[in-house]
């Protein structure tokens, strides 16, 4: 790794000594490293080459970074490298802490017109954007803290990225402007190192979404008791039965701003030759056509008989795998048979259970949920590949 750091100049000794030694550091940055998500990458902008470069960094996240919730969630590390200082240390190929005039920045508190000025001298500008979130309350909203001037202020910009802090799913409002987006979430002490692996293309990012992000505020429609709830998000009903997350997406045929599963790599991945054995074994091959090493995360979602009254595609499976450039691997799907079963609530309790569905199943392989559309035979489907079993 390029930027070095040394723990125990900043841990204060005894009880800390172990979860601050620079292993559980390492441990800590490489996890994040490789939660990162990639969502946009226009040009292949990213991994960008900084030596030599001006960069212009917007957004109090670089400077005073969230990298935990409240409660239960909170992150009190011994020492937190900020990616501001992070970025300087890359730029300046110094150390930790050693500054250059080829780095400037603006806090969230600065005027768009003074921010623009210094997007105007850049070869690139990054944006750290984030939000939190608590033990005891949910958020009312899922808009940004502070992203009021990131449209201006990209577009002065000779190439931007963004790269978002945050709990949950978020809206980006700006993300067709700027070049490259890269989301975390609550990524640790290690983030700021972690962020700049993977911008600079010391690690190739291999994160993918948990969650479905909507392309405005309520794109499902929820009442106001599901979301954000009643008594100021303290009491929350839950009358959409299955039909959420992709799933919602699914069921009314629209589209999210991004779909749970989704992340982007600096390899590029191809699906083929998918089987569905005897043993309900399914297996995919995946090839890396890429220039470089990564790793990618096949995804199964099975459809059932209709008459099961479940829904459309449901995730049984998914392998993260490791593929060289150039190279191919076999991923294997064991699916058992509460896979392919409904809960049957009839009758009396004694009597409930896994009950399995009986009919044709389809299972597609994929990159991400986006796995709910039909090709025409002159069409090229990138998007999974399919195989089906009578059971």
């Amino acid at each position: 790794m390029r930027i070095s750091h040394k723990f125990s100049m900043h841990a204060t000794p005894s009880i800390y000594n172990n979860v601050t030694s620079d292993e559980h550091f390492q441990a800590a940055r490489t996890i994040a490293a490789n939660s990162h998500v990639l969502l946009k990458n226009s040009d292949n902008l990213l991994p960008y080459d900084f030596n030599g470069k001006k960069v212009a960094i917007f957004g109090t996240q670089a400077d005073t970074p969230c990298v935990g919730g409240g409660g239960s969630g909170q992150v009190s590390p011994a020492w937190l490298p900020t990616p501001l200082l992070t970025v300087h240390a890359h730029v300046s190929g110094g150390s930790y802490g050693d500054l250059t005039d080829d780095v400037t920045y603006a806090g969230d508190d600065k005027s768009v017109e003074e921010m623009q000025e210094l997007a105007k001298d850049a070869d690139i500008c990054l944006f750290f954007l984030g939000t939190s979130s608590s033990e005891g309350g949910d958020r009312d909203t899922l808009k940004l803290t502070n992203d009021r001037y990131v449209i201006d202020v990209a577009k002065k910009c000779a190439k931007s990225a963004a790269i978002v802090t945050t709990p949950g799913a978020v809206l980006t409002p700006w993300e067709d402007v700027v070049d490259a987006m890269i989301i975390h979430f609550m990524p640790g002490v290690a983030s700021a190192f972690a962020s700049m692996d993977v911008l600079a293309g010391d690690v190739n990012p291999s994160g993918k979404l948990p969650i479905t992000m909507p392309m405005v505020e309520n794109q499902e429609g929820m009442t106001e008791s599901q979301y954000p709830g009643l008594d100021g998000g303290m009491n929350a009903t839950y009358s959409e039965g299955w039909a959420f997350g992709y799933r919602y997406y699914h069921l009314h045929k629209e589209s999210p701003r991004h779909w749970f599963g989704e992340g982007m790599s600096y390899s590029n991945f191809e699906l083929s030759k998918a089987t569905w054995d005897s043993d309900d074994n399914v297996s995919v091959v995946i090839s890396n056509t890429g220039k470089v090493d990564g790793s990618e995360v096949p995804q199964l979602y099975l459809q059932p008989p209709e008459e099961c009254d479940q829904p459309l595609w449901m995730l049984r499976g998914f392998e993260k795998v490791a593929v060289s450039a150039g190279e191919s691997a076999e991923v294997s799907f064991v699916l058992e048979d509460v896979d392919l079963s409904v809960w049957d609530a009839s009758g009396d309790a004694d009597s409930h259970g896994w009950k399995k569905c009986q009919g044709e199943y389809t299972a597609r392989i994929g990159f991400s949920s986006d796995i709910n559309v039909e090709f025409d035979e002159d069409e090229t489907n990138d998007k999974y590949v399919e195989v089906t079993r009578t059971i």
